[in-house]
């Protein structure tokens, strides 16, 4: 297995896409105000958390290097761990 770190530009540039991930977070979630979030709210909070979790796996703690069985467990279990709390977010909701 070749081990390959990522380049400065590669983890600067996915620093950003967290900040805007982080940024597109607050608005969905609706920080500034008491409002309750819709479903598709809750869902929506659950993609982008998974979208900066394979971020942060794959570049910050070098998951993409790994093996492709490696990368689908990973992949899988984030998932399923946040569509378990998307899920107990929805169903509080009712």
């Amino acid at each position: 297995m070749i081990f390959k770190n990522p380049s400065i530009r590669t983890l600067m540039i996915c620093w950003i896409i967290l900040i805007g991930l982080t940024i597109g977070t607050m608005m969905t979630g609706r920080v500034m105000t008491d409002t309750s979030l819709s479903g598709l709210s809750i869902i929506a909070l659950g993609v982008i958390t998974w979208v900066k979790s394979m971020l942060i796996l794959r570049y910050y703690l070098n998951l993409k290097s790994a093996s492709r069985g490696w990368n689908k467990v990973f992949n899988s279990y984030l998932f399923i761990i946040l569509g378990i709390i998307t899920l107990i977010f929805l169903l509080g909701k009712t």
